[in-house]
Order: C-alpha cells, then structure tokens, then sequence
C-alpha cells in the first residue's frame, strides 16, 4: 500500500477518544464547534463532546447527521479536496477528488444520516456493511477533528 493511499485509510480509524490538539489561533474555531454540539441540549438535543464521537458505538452514530460546519471553505487544489475550517489561516488537504471520500462528503449535507451514507456508499462501491460503515465513520471522525465537519443539532 503506498504512503498516499495509509494517509487517507479511513477506514482504519481507532475506537478512542478524538485527539483534540487545538491552538490559540484555532481556540475561538474549535469553541464555536463545542458550543454548537451543547446549544443542541436545549433543543432537546442530547450534549457530549466532540473528542467522544471515536468511542461512540457504530448504532449510536449511524443516528448522526453530518453537517459541514458554518464557515468552513471547501476548495480544490491539485486533485486534492482542501477545507479551510473558519479561523483558519491555510486550507487543510482532505482527500482526492477520486477518493470514494468525494460521494460520502457530498452526502454530508446536514440531511442524510452517517447510516444512510454508509449504506449508500455499500452500493455504489460494491462494499460489506461493516466495510462501508468503517470507512465513512472514519472520514467523519477524520473532518471532525480538521475542524471541517460536525454532528448536525
């Protein structure tokens, strides 16, 4: 397997706590994204941190909406879809336009569940449920922690 393809290893995601490394420059960024997932609680939504999303059983996150976060640019540069979370000086490199990563992205739209987009991408990519699931729960964990994507509510 080339270097290239074990960097963009969805599918290869840990069970464990999302490693939050965040910097004064990305600080007021990575609260806006907390505050977001707690403002959710009185909606009647269900609190939790961003960082427990890698523990959280498969069922549980099948129910997660993906949303792209507010301001986050989304660009391409080279073959290569880049997002710039807002806050941030400089663009993030997160997977190549003929990556199966481009249709579950695209499926992050703030409507379909993770659920659905697993099992879309099973269709389209000929891919074993847990395969799908795998790879799609670890492209979200992997925008979550570029600070490109979070649960919807």
């Amino acid at each position: 397997m080339s270097k290239n393809k074990e960097h963009f290893a969805f599918d290869q995601v840990p069970r464990a706590p999302l490693p939050f490394n965040v910097n004064r420059r990305h600080l007021y960024s990575a609260l806006f994204t907390e505050f977001n997932v707690y403002s959710g609680k009185d909606e009647g939504g269900t609190a939790y941190k961003l960082a427990d999303l890698g523990v959280w059983p498969d069922e549980k996150l099948y129910m997660l909406t993906p949303v792209v976060a507010a301001g986050c640019k989304i660009s391409i540069a080279d073959g290569i879809v880049c997002g710039q979370p807002e806050g941030a000086t400089k663009p993030v490199q997160l997977f190549p336009l003929d990556s199966p990563a481009l249709a579950a992205f695209n499926l992050f739209n703030g409507q379909t569940l993770l659920g659905e987009v697993s099992r879309q991408m099973a269709k389209e990519q000929s891919w074993d449920d847990t395969h799908a699931f795998a790879y799609v729960r670890g492209l979200f964990l992997w925008l979550v922690l570029a600070g490109v994507c979070q649960p919807k509510g």
